[in-house]
């Protein structure tokens, strides 16, 4: 199951555990130890196994029309059975409603096809960022209001 949880709760303790030992942990990076209050106003997804989070994902806003998918983290025992698609599908369909028009993110590059496969354009160069390599991927996404646009503009 993929819902919406709350900053600071339970869950998203969880998935600080799990983001500190699947990304802060490869990149060489210190893990999260205090509450990131930088987060208060992202919207905090999870997948969850049994009650257990074994996936997770922060939707950022950036703008009125751009938001940023972040810290998307599945627990290494889960990969390969659909959660990290099933998170980006419900972020996705998140930003819709909220009518963003592009999401981007930056992925690792062992994701990178991964966000190919959903649609997502590859932006710009590579770069390292600690022991991880890096590229930045845009989506547009077709919201109501972009939609009309896109309408009235082929009348």
């Amino acid at each position: 199951m993929v819902k919406i949880i709350n900053w600071n709760s339970e869950e998203y303790w969880q998935g600080i555990f799990l983001r500190n030992k699947l990304l802060k942990t490869s990149a060489g990076k210190e893990w999260i130890k205090e509450l990131p209050v930088n987060e208060k106003q992202d919207i905090h997804m999870v997948a969850l196994v049994e009650g257990e989070v074994v996936g997770t994902l922060l939707l950022s806003k950036r703008s009125q029309t751009v938001a940023q998918i972040k810290q998307v983290a599945i627990d290494d025992r889960y990969q390969g059975f659909g959660i990290g698609k099933q998170l980006l599908e419900f972020a996705e369909k998140m930003a819709e409603l909220m009518n963003f028009q592009t999401i981007f993110l930056t992925g690792r590059k062992q994701a990178w096809g991964f966000y190919d496969h959903f649609g997502y354009k590859r932006i710009g160069y590579a770069y390292s960022d600690g022991q991880v390599i890096l590229k930045k991927f845009e989506k547009r996404i077709c919201t109501k209001n972009n939609t009309r646009r896109l309408e009235s503009s082929n009348i």
